[in-house]
């Protein structure tokens, strides 16, 4: 019983290597993915750190979607700089990174 299952197996499979249909597999798995990965810096400014450094990735986010990238691939990088400029305003410059597929 084993024996003709596995036979029939191979003369399966060996029908498809023969029709092309074996091949299909292998033909994707040949195309490769290249990840382009591109950094933007935006400024901004607020009444709060955190108005500020929102205010800021906005504007980083902004730059990077007229250059192409959504913003679902997009996320912050590295530590973003704030500091007070006046009793009442902060500045902010941050960084954030995108990656596209091709």
């Amino acid at each position: 019983m084993k024996r003709s299952f596995l036979r029939l197996a191979l003369a399966f499979t060996a029908v498809l290597g023969l029709m092309g249909l074996g091949s299909v597999g292998t033909a994707s798995a040949a195309g490769t993915a290249v990840a382009t990965t591109q950094y933007f810096s935006g400024f901004g400014t607020g009444s709060s750190v955190w108005t500020a450094e929102s205010s800021a990735y906005n504007d980083a986010y902004t730059k990077a979607s007229f250059a192409g990238y959504a913003r679902y691939t997009c996320r912050q990088s590295g530590i973003p700089y704030t500091r007070q400029i006046s009793p009442y305003m902060y500045w902010s410059n941050v960084t954030v990174s995108c990656t596209k597929w091709t």
